[in-house]
């Protein structure tokens, strides 16, 4: 028998926003579950979930995204790294695989301080993994995050502050506090709020090109797409979520802009449209050319 394949080997994807490039790296697949979403009849979300032809159990794919300017290389959230069990760990070689090492980034921007998202600014060491960039947060993330832990947080809260607590330790001394929406040349913050206190997406524009990199605006895509209620167990506040996925979701139909998140199937970049009472995800079309 001939040696198949057993593992793909394009988990990079290039995008050309105006002068700039936008990369997509997948970090990891995680095994999610049906009993993580709420305010949906559970086998309305299987449904949903069967007329996706997804496997089951409903994966959730973790992507990152690198913005390369042409002066700057900045990182928009880092994945599991140490803190994942395992679960994480391809960002490192995508970034290879693209041609950067983690030296190459002088700056990374946070979208929200949980686990998949913060958890590759260390080592198994704790130290480091981008040693030469400033790292931007939130305000209200860091504040939140980095503060006491309430005494009524779930386990899987619990979990949230010791990793984000861990992660802070290491790298607090890079980190700022990101006030405003202005961010960089090309960058605004968007508030997002729900899913974490200070949940904060990115708008990156250049020339008359535009993204909106919306990060956790959904985790099952197959089921929150058509059923933007539908929340998951690990939102903060799970009805300021849906009120926030749904005036968004509404904005970019209407606006026709592209957007790209954490947790869309790889490579994450597309466009959402209305259909019936929700609305539809859009793939970008792949092309050979960046």
């Amino acid at each position: 028998m001939t040696n198949q394949p057993t593992q793909q080997t394009a988990n990079v994807h290039h995008l050309r926003i105006g002068d700039l490039v936008l990369t997509t790296l997948i970090d990891a697949y995680m095994e999610g579950a049906f009993q993580l979403l709420q305010n949906i009849d559970e086998s309305e979300a299987r449904r949903l979930h069967q007329e996706s032809r997804r496997p089951t159990p409903p994966r959730i794919t973790l992507n990152v995204y690198l913005l390369d300017t042409g002066n700057q290389k900045i990182l928009i959230d880092t994945g599991f790294g140490p803190v994942g069990g395992g679960t994480g760990g391809r960002l490192l070689d995508g970034l290879k695989i693209a041609g950067y090492t983690p030296d190459d980034i002088d700056t990374v921007l946070i979208t929200h301080v949980h686990p998949d998202h913060v958890g590759g600014l260390i080592d198994d060491d704790d130290r480091s993994v981008f040693s030469n960039a400033t790292i931007l947060v939130p305000a209200g993330e860091l504040d939140y995050w980095g503060g006491d832990m309430p005494e009524d947080v779930s386990d899987a809260q619990k979990r949230q502050f010791e990793a984000a607590h861990r992660v802070i330790k290491a790298v607090g001394s890079q980190m700022q506090h990101l006030e405003g929406t202005e961010v960089l040349p090309g960058i605004t913050r968007v508030p997002l709020p729900g899913h974490t206190p200070d949940h904060s997406g990115y708008r990156i524009t250049s020339g008359n090109d535009q993204v909106l990199i919306w990060t956790d605006i959904v985790h099952l895509p197959q089921i929150q797409f058509p059923y933007p209620d539908a929340t998951v167990a690990f939102d903060t506040d799970p009805a300021q979520a849906a009120a926030t996925r749904k005036q968004i979701m509404a904005e970019v139909a209407q606006s026709r802009e592209m957007i790209a998140g954490h947790h869309l199937d790889f490579p994450g970049v597309g466009y959402v449209i209305e259909d019936g009472d929700g609305y539809r995800f859009l793939p970008h079309v792949w092309d050979p050319a960046v």
